[in-house]
């Protein structure tokens, strides 16, 4: 039987998502015409050749006309090839890796980001947004796409208008916005591994200039790993997203758009490892213990992983038209909590537990302004600010340590005693400042030069403190405190010549990329070591092409960047703490092709192919892991050692990648349709980390390929549908994250073949 209010959540989400609004609103009204680009996107297809609109440049565009790579898609597409989660885009988007951990991610384009756990030092090269507004940290920002508008993935350095830390690229996230007509969905599921879904949209045009749109799901993932220790399934995960938004439209030139999210969540960590895998012992096997992973999706692990991650959002943007220029406000807070855990020594004894509390407080506010002259001239300049107080709270105690081990998250979370764990505590503050501005010159019908810059300046502080254990252990002869700030500011620029032939737009691109420095914050730091900033110069020429009948689109890109100070993510000589190192030079070249060709009314099939190669020109002194060996040559251990990696590719850049995707669309009697999507998608193998491991050479991930399908059947006017998917169809196996540490290898698998059914119904 399916328990769909699973801790009352689902059913109270539905109650309070119906009972915000006023039962005198539940009538239809006629509002002005919708200026907003996620309404114009959400009623047409995507991955066809029909217009799709987009914001690469801050200002609705057609994605044909934008010289930037830049990969769309939309609610419905979203919804018809089942991508629930943010990361499930990665199988429609040439060029991107959206590798998971728990409520974190490790985002890469084109070759380029950061292997990073939770940390509060440094934000990743690609940039994300959600409705406008700067996300800094990939912790928490794991969540499902719930009633998303479009996602929009900008491939290479955003210079100027989304130039903040986005040296690899930039996501854009943007939530449905309230409409001018009544309507709603109610949508349940059910699949492999006692998956239940249920959430629920509901538009209300409360009057001629007031509308509000109520959104919400609940989602409960049962585990997919046998823990044989206990018997019971691991890897599950649990949350509720909830959104109110409303549209306020008092005028024809002005629009208010408010929003308020809520997302929470609870469940197994993802990560899994095997004790000294890789090695010819097992250190934890000395102690009685077994090494913690039996087979693919088999653990032994006797630690209860009960993390938690929860997040408000609030958002307003402010948009008035003065007749050829408009002025747009955005400013937004953020409020994050999360807490992990993990059984770091990897076997079924209690020995080795790590914990780690973090979250932070974000206020960003973006103003722009821009024209629409409609001549040889027109611009859009702005500025931007954000200030980002995030902190990190690390335990480790266990059986190893003579320290108490608790499995109960609540003691862990109570610890308070200076004596009963090893703790250490950061905090960052961040103050960013810029101002941004591009030209958009036309001086010949069909000729458009575009000249911008950015100046970016950020100021960061950063303080840590160990208690008493901490200390002894990792700093002796210093002290407990140690605070330090550094600012770093830099001038971007951007240049672009485009040309119209009509059905093809050719261009060609500079721009400079930048990526602020920050601070080695580890969780057990002696001391606070600065990262220098990083900066790329890119390269690129592209062709867009849509043929005159519309039913077919092809873009091509070619690319090459020079990347200096490339910030890479190494284990540090202690092993218990991930750092960032500037590795001196990198260069990057490849190319992507991507389109779509509608067969028939009924057939449209799509599809992208990536080439990289993105290799370290210089890397002398890279920190990997060496076998440590006895006088008679014995492998005893590890130890953290140098190897020289220039030559080498970079992580996370496979040299081929691409997908096929096919969407069908038949009757199936006069008044019903039948619906089928299947994507597949490939790439040839990959590094997670700089020199895979050092000796081991296990931190990497072979090639591999997967396949999704799902599809329904309804009437054609869409009241109601029956559907199914079937997630990873060839049960492939495959890792998110690969990771070396001195004890082993740390592994993410993921998951196997999952299916269910859907039922939904419109209103």
């Amino acid at each position: 039987m399916i328990q769909i209010s699973k801790n009352g959540q689902a059913a109270s989400l539905l109650a309070l998502m119906f009972a915000s609004i006023a039962p005198g609103a539940l009538h239809a009204q006629t509002t002005p015409p919708e200026k907003d680009v996620v309404e114009a996107e959400s009623s047409q297809p995507r991955l066809s050749s029909d217009d799709i609109v987009v914001t690469a440049q801050r200002q609705s565009q057609n994605v044909q006309k934008v010289p930037i790579a830049v990969t769309a898609v939309s609610q419905e597409t979203i919804q018809n090839l089942n991508i629930r989660n943010v990361d499930k885009i990665a199988t429609v988007t040439t060029g991107l890796i959206y590798d998971t951990g728990y409520s974190f991610v490790q985002t890469y384009i084109r070759g380029i980001g950061v292997s990073n756990s939770p940390g509060v030092g440094l934000e990743s090269p690609v940039a994300i947004y959600i409705d406008g507004a700067y996300m800094p940290r990939g912790t928490g920002t794991i969540f499902d796409l719930v009633d998303v508008g479009s996602v929009e993935v900008l491939k290479g350095p955003q210079g100027t208008l989304y130039g903040h830390n986005a040296s690899g690229g930039a996501i854009l996230i943007r939530s449905a916005n309230p409409t001018n007509s009544f309507e709603g969905s109610v949508t349940g599921e059910y699949g492999r591994f006692d998956h239940v879904m249920l959430d629920g949209m509901m538009n209300i045009p409360v009057s001629q200039t007031l509308s509000v749109r109520v959104a919400g799901r609940y989602r409960d993932d049962g585990g997919f790993l046998d823990n044989l220790t206990t018997g019971k399934k691991v890897r599950g995960k649990e949350s509720t997203d909830a959104r109110f938004k409303l549209k306020w439209e008092p005028t024809s030139d002005f629009t208010a758009i408010a929003a308020l999210d809520y997302h929470w969540e609870k469940g197994s960590s993802n990560a899994s490892g095997g004790q000294g895998a890789g090695l010819p012992f097992c250190v934890g096997c000395l102690f009685g213990a077994t090494p913690e992973i039996a087979g693919p999706y088999e653990v032994t692990e006797d630690f209860k992983r009960s993390d938690i991650a929860r997040s408000w959002n609030g958002n307003l943007k402010l948009q008035y038209d003065f007749g050829g220029v408009t002025l747009e406000s955005v400013t937004n807070y953020r409020d994050l909590y999360g807490y992990i855990s993990d059984d770091s020594d990897r076997t079924s004894a209690p020995l080795f537990a790590f914990d780690a509390l973090y979250g932070g407080k974000t206020f960003s506010q973006d103003l722009q302004l821009s024209s629409a002259f409609d001549g040889v001239f027109d611009f859009l300049a702005g500025v931007q600010y954000i200030n980002d107080k995030a902190y990190q709270r690390s335990l480790i105690y266990g059986d190893l340590f003579g320290l108490p081990y608790d499995n109960s998250q609540t003691a862990r979370e109570q610890r308070n005693a200076p004596d009963d764990r090893i703790e250490g505590n950061q905090r960052v503050t961040t103050n960013s400042y810029a101002a941004f501005a591009e030209v958009y010159i036309k001086p010949a019908d069909h000729l458009t030069i575009t000249l911008g810059g950015r100046y970016s300046k950020d100021r960061r502080r950063v303080s840590t403190v160990l208690n008493p254990i901490a200390q002894a252990i990792f700093n002796p002869s210093g002290t407990a405190a140690f605070s330090q700030r550094d600012s770093w500011n830099k001038f971007t620029p951007r240049a672009v010549v485009a040309y119209d032939f009509g059905i093809v737009n050719v261009y060609a691109s500079y721009t400079k990329g930048f990526k602020s420095g920050g601070f080695n914050v580890p969780s057990f730091a002696p001391q606070v070591d600065p990262i220098n900033p990083e900066t790329i110069d890119s390269y690129e020429i592209g062709a867009k092409f849509v043929s005159d009948d519309r039913r077919t689109r092809i873009n091509f890109a070619a690319f090459r960047y020079d990347y200096n100070d490339a910030q890479v993510s190494i284990i540090d000589a202690t092993g218990a703490s991930q750092i960032i190192l500037n590795a001196a030079s990198a260069r990057g070249k490849g190319f992507e092709l991507d389109g779509s060709h509608r067969l028939a009314e009924f057939l449209t099939l799509s599809g992208g192919l990536s080439y990289l190669d993105a290799r370290y020109r210089s890397y002398p002194n890279a920190a990997v892991y060496k076998y440590v060996r006895d006088a008679g040559g014995t492998i005893v251990g590890l130890a953290t050692g140098e190897e020289d990696l220039s030559g080498t590719r970079m992580p996370r850049s496979p040299k081929w990648s691409g997908y096929v995707q096919a969407s069908l669309e038949v009757p199936v009697s006069n008044d019903w349709i039948a619906r089928l999507n299947t994507v597949a998608h490939f790439t040839t193998g990959y590094l997670f980390q700089p020199g895979a491991g050092g000796d081991l050479r296990s931190d990497q991930q072979g090639g591999y390929t997967t396949v999704n399908m799902s599809g329904a059947i309804g009437p054609a006017l869409g009241k109601y549908e029956i559907g199914f998917y079937i997630d990873n169809l060839t049960d492939t196996k495959y890792y998110n994250t690969v990771a070396v540490g001195s004890l082993g290898v740390s592994e993410l698998i993921a998951a196997p073949i999952t299916y269910g059914l859907r039922v939904k119904a419109r209103f």
